[in-house]
């Protein structure tokens, strides 16, 4: 069976059998790209594309300000909210505060679960004060303010010190004495 098949593709009858190579030779070669052989060409398109003009007016409000505004001018310091603006006596500490792109002091209040309350059997919340963007000496802050804060409220406060992160958290002082005590160093 295997000289029979052999016989078929002898030199001999291979001699004999014409090829036209000239069409290939003139046309792109099939593996090189199969993709045009095998799909057939558009002549036309049925869809048409039309340009819809868009009044971005609307969704460029929603976007978010890329530029942080000026501080704001008003006649007198404090604002009615009790904001007032950074000041020169904020360069002169060891540290420094740095304020939010709205211009406002970081501070954050959270309020965690703390003791069991045995008479009602329920737990008391402890509200907390972090402060973040501290940068410099963040202990030296944290000195001065535990110290303005038992100076007013009578009696000692919790604090925590994270220094790689910059924040500082204090437990048992209400945010508006710290915030006063920011605002009067002028930051």
């Amino acid at each position: 069976m295997l000289g029979s098949s052999l016989r078929i593709f002898s030199p001999r009858a291979v001699s004999r059998l014409s090829f036209s190579t000239t069409s290939v030779e003139k046309a792109e070669k099939l593996w090189e790209n199969p993709w045009k052989h095998a799909l057939p060409e558009k002549s036309r398109s049925l869809a048409t594309v039309e340009e819809a003009p868009i009044d971005w007016s609307y969704v460029e409000r929603l976007m978010p300000i890329e530029v942080v505004p000026n501080v704001p001018e008003h006649e007198k310091y404090p604002t009615p909210s009790g904001w007032t603006p950074p000041t020169e006596a904020a360069k002169t500490h060891q540290y420094y505060i740095r304020r939010r792109h709205d211009h406002l002091l970081p501070l954050y209040l959270e309020r965690k679960r703390d003791l069991l309350n045995e008479k009602t059997l329920d737990f008391d919340y402890v509200e907390l004060v972090t402060i973040r963007n501290v940068d410099g000496d963040i202990f030296a802050c944290e000195n001065d303010l535990r110290s303005y804060l038992e100076e007013h409220l009578g009696h000692s406060i919790a604090s925590h010190v994270d220094e790689l992160k910059g924040r500082i958290k204090i437990k048992g002082a209400p945010r508006v004495l710290i915030e006063q005590f920011f605002y009067s160093k002028g930051f």
